[in-house]
């Protein structure tokens, strides 16, 4: 909010950091980035690709913000309902069951959604539309404007 308006958190820079290392949040008396807060905390921590449609950047591409705060009662259905609604998106993935256009998440965290098997089996938990597993994979170029919404 410092930095509104703007179109993207790509424009976001402090003292030669982008905005992933920049240090603002203060818990316990100790700062932390975007970056140790994603990798090294929630990533690191809680081992579930989830996380991704759980924390994003607002940016154009980035999956569907809630608005809701993540409960203990709450966050499994929420996450399973968010990830369930970024991978049906029209808008950041494509997929029919023979040719799949997705997000670069998928291409950037891939290790986090291949830990169970592959990429097209992590999909088609959540994909209403059934996906070959010989189906071509391409990632879609990623939209950093930010999503005014």
């Amino acid at each position: 909010m410092e930095n509104y308006p703007l179109k993207s958190i790509l424009k976001i820079k402090k003292k030669g950091k982008d905005a992933w290392n920049i240090p603002f949040a203060v818990v316990g008396g100790k700062k932390y980035t975007l970056n140790t807060i994603e990798h090294e905390i929630l990533r690191k921590d809680f081992n579930d690709p989830r996380i991704h449609v759980g924390v994003n950047c607002a940016s154009g591409s980035c999956p569907q913000l809630g608005n809701f705060a993540f409960t203990e009662a709450n966050i499994e259905n929420e996450l399973e309902r968010l990830m369930k609604l970024f991978i049906n998106d029209s808008t950041r993935n494509k997929i029919t069951q023979k040719k799949i256009q997705i997000s670069k998440i998928f291409d950037w965290f891939k290790g986090d959604f291949t830990k169970e098997g592959s990429l097209i089996d992590y999909l088609n938990r959540y994909s209403t539309t059934k996906i070959n597993k010989k189906a071509k994979i391409r990632h879609l170029e990623y939209d950093w404007s930010l999503n005014g919404k």
